[in-house]
């Protein structure tokens, strides 16, 4: 029971409401494991992905309310999937989710692609914390 409250309390952090399912798609060891212990650290549930094909794995078996996904993918098992085809495939499976990309590269051309393709948010790399915090409390805002 206080094992609950403390996590609820950090969400509440962010959110003032119930964590969110997250899922961290990014090719990068430690931009991954660094997005998902800070999103964990705030109460988030936060599953991981390496490459596109880890990432439909993930999509498949859980309920997800947020994607994080680097546009920036490898190819894997020999087939290239980037990231602006997992937001493609996404909402078949999730609908209701929100779709935050992530890019080295910033441009007028990644801002239409991101809007055609209804992204919630478009962030260029190295994620600035506080706007990844308000980029979260945005997204939870909309899903109360």
């Amino acid at each position: 029971m206080n094992e609950r409250r403390a996590t609820r309390t950090t969400s509440e952090h962010w959110l003032g409401n119930e964590p969110l399912q997250v899922l961290v798609v990014e090719s990068d060891i430690h931009s991954r494991e660094g997005l998902r212990g800070l999103l964990a650290s705030e109460g988030h549930r936060v599953q991981t992905a390496a490459d596109g094909w880890q990432a439909i794995t993930r999509i498949k078996g859980a309920p997800l309310d947020v994607a994080i996904i680097d546009l920036d993918l490898p190819p894997a098992n020999g087939v290239a999937m980037d990231g602006w085809d997992l937001v493609r495939i996404l909402p078949s499976f999730h609908p209701a989710i929100a779709v935050i990309v992530v890019s080295a590269e910033d441009g007028a051309d990644r801002e239409a692609r991101a809007r055609g393709l209804e992204v919630a948010v478009a962030l260029e790399k190295p994620i600035e914390l506080a706007r990844l915090r308000a980029t979260m409390s945005q997204v939870a805002s909309v899903r109360r």
